[in-house]
């Protein structure tokens, strides 16, 4: 059996009889995002108080999975920085819109986001970290996400009051 290419051509086989190609790797967020399933939530500054939840996200589409790719937080005074997953809260604070990076495709995320949001309890902390004062800084490291299913959530609390936090969020839905 011959395989040939939309050009014609042979396919290369290597003396052992494997089939040699070569092929582009595209990260899956990449690939979400041209697919029209990549966002950002922009958490636009504010004058915060202790165990304020500055970022709270929540996936609402039923289906999908929303996978967290990149967390920043800017905080003016130096704190401690609790990632949790609260239960599913009435949520209350100023709603952020997501934006979806393929300006091509458009379209909103089914997600719920708000900045100071206090209607939720804090609730499995899965990460606590510190930042140094007028720092940003990323709570996910290369390689790392977290990953949201319906109507699970996930709040970002800077422990230390301070004048202005802002942030983002990134993510992808799969």
């Amino acid at each position: 059996m011959n395989l040939t290419g939309i050009n014609g051509e042979m396919a290369d086989v290597d003396k052992e009889g494997r089939l040699q190609v070569r092929a582009v790797a595209i990260p899956e967020a990449k690939q979400q995002i041209l697919d029209g399933d990549g966002f950002v939530w922009d958490f636009t500054g504010y004058d915060y108080d202790a165990a304020d939840t500055v970022m709270f996200i929540r996936n609402d589409h039923p289906d999908k999975n929303l996978v967290i790719d990149a967390i920043e937080l800017y905080g003016d005074t130096a704190s401690k920085i609790q990632v949790h997953c609260p239960a599913n809260p009435t949520v209350a604070g100023t709603e952020i819109t997501g934006t979806n990076w393929n300006r091509a495709k458009g379209g909103l995320p089914l997600a719920t986001a708000y900045q100071d949001e206090t209607g939720n309890t804090q609730a499995n902390i899965i990460k606590t970290t510190y930042t140094a004062a007028n720092a940003v800084t990323d709570l996910l490291r290369e390689n790392e996400c977290i990953v949201l299913g319906y109507h699970q959530c996930l709040g970002v609390d800077l422990v230390t009051a301070g004048t202005m936090a802002y942030g983002q969020i990134v993510g992808h839905y799969e």
